[in-house]
């Protein structure tokens, strides 16, 4: 049984009708269909993408007939398909490298007709995408870091403006609060009361009606929590 595989074509003339009209896309196809013969494959379904151009890193969201051909391979048992040349695949170098990792995620091969390579192969593989990989993560870590500039610019100027930032506050601040850290303190004085466990004082102090900020009942867990902050934040002698 001869594998199956899909054809995958596109031509990027902005004029729809000069697009369909040329003889761009009967080339493709044909370079493929020859290319499909060498290997014994049988081309199961071909997907066009016309007026798409391939230059810009945006174009992904263009390709509606590709977006449709990844899904039918991520569902079915077909995994792999055929370009003409690598232009058509993309002629961007951040889009291709982003198309080949999805490829890659999902077993998927994407073979040139024009050099019978697989575009999708590892990048262990191939240096050039090992150096794609590295600009995007640059690239990442760079809005990453300019992102958190920009928060903590914006906490600064809050901060100023007498505003509140967020952040943790400290266990105490409201006079409930005060009262619970109290009897807190009062049912961990080992003199009077000797030895409670956390979950011991978490008991005593839902007897005597305290709750957390959200109004759920005190657990060993949470109590523990608010010892841990209380000490930190300097709100509890111990």
């Amino acid at each position: 049984m001869k594998k199956k595989v899909f054809a995958y074509l596109r031509t990027s003339n902005l004029n729809t009708k000069i697009a369909l009209d040329g003889d761009s896309k009967e080339r493709q196809l044909k370079k493929i269909r020859s290319f499909a013969r060498t290997k014994s494959w049988q081309i199961a379904e071909t997907f066009y993408d016309c007026s798409v151009s391939g230059d810009n890193g945006t174009d992904l969201s263009e390709r509606d007939a590709f977006n449709e051909m990844m899904a039918k391979m991520k569902s079915n048992g077909i995994k792999t398909f055929v370009v003409s040349d690598s232009d058509r695949f993309s002629r961007s170098i951040l889009t291709a490298e982003i198309m080949k990792q999805d490829c890659r995620e999902h077993g998927i091969s994407a073979f040139d007709a024009s050099t019978g390579m697989d575009l999708a192969i590892s990048k262990n593989e191939n240096p050039e995408i090992a150096l794609i990989n590295n600009l995007l993560q640059a690239i990442s870590e760079y809005d990453k870091l300019k992102t958190v500039q920009r928060l903590q610019s914006g906490r600064r100027r809050a901060k100023k403006m007498g505003k509140s930032i967020g952040g943790q506050t400290k266990v105490g601040e409201t006079e409930e609060e005060k009262k619970m850290l109290e009897r807190l303190v009062h049912w961990r004085n080992r003199a009077v009361h000797g030895r409670l466990s956390v979950q011991e004082i978490a008991d005593r102090l839902n007897e005597e009606g305290f709750r957390t900020r959200r109004n759920t009942a005190l657990t060993r867990q949470v109590l523990d929590s608010y010892i841990k902050r209380g000490v930190k934040l300097g709100t509890l002698p111990y």
